[in-house]
């Protein structure tokens, strides 16, 4: 049909993320903060930010392939999500699973699959794949292009199709 517009991956999956909810971690409030990109993004991303407003994060890595189906329908068959907060280097990985993956990556995968599960404009299989990355940091010694954040981190790997109807309001 004249005058559809291709779909725009990124601007349907922040229009999802904006309906996750809170993070409540002790008396802490933590909204996720969705942005994409690739490395050099991603560098650029924690060069601007001067405060410590970007966990949790979630980050769609690029690039990857979009399969665009008569402008209504994109498929990403390999899409890439990396979940993380900012983590303290000299936990052990048994600290960390307490403290960053299960109070928070883990109900923020969960949250993601369920906004992925109601939102109307997005379909999956239910099936996904997740990496886990346990203090990591892309900062190595003598480069001054890493960045200095240590993460402890999620990778989810999913398979989805995004339509192009009006978003419905979204409850989890």
């Amino acid at each position: 049909m004249i005058g559809r517009k291709t779909i725009i991956v990124e601007d349907r999956l922040k229009a999802i993320f904006d309906y996750l909810p809170a993070h409540v971690v002790g008396v802490d409030s933590f909204k996720p903060v969705f942005k994409s990109g690739d490395q050099k993004e991603l560098l650029a991303f924690f060069k601007q930010s001067t405060q410590n407003t970007n966990y949790p994060l979630i980050w769609l890595d690029m690039p990857y392939e979009e399969n665009h189906r008569n402008r209504n329908r994109v498929d990403v068959d390999s899409l890439s999500l990396i979940l993380a907060v900012e983590t303290n280097s000299e936990m052990l990985n048994a600290e960390r699973l307490s403290s960053t993956y299960k109070p928070v990556l883990y109900p923020l995968l969960d949250n993601v699959i369920d906004v992925f599960t109601v939102a109307n404009i997005l379909t999956f299989n239910q099936e996904f794949t997740i990496t886990k990355f346990p203090n990591y940091s892309d900062d190595t010694e003598g480069n001054e292009s890493g960045f200095s954040d240590i993460w402890d981190a999620i990778k989810l790997t999913i398979q989805i199709s995004l339509n192009d109807n009006c978003l419905r309001e979204i409850k989890i």
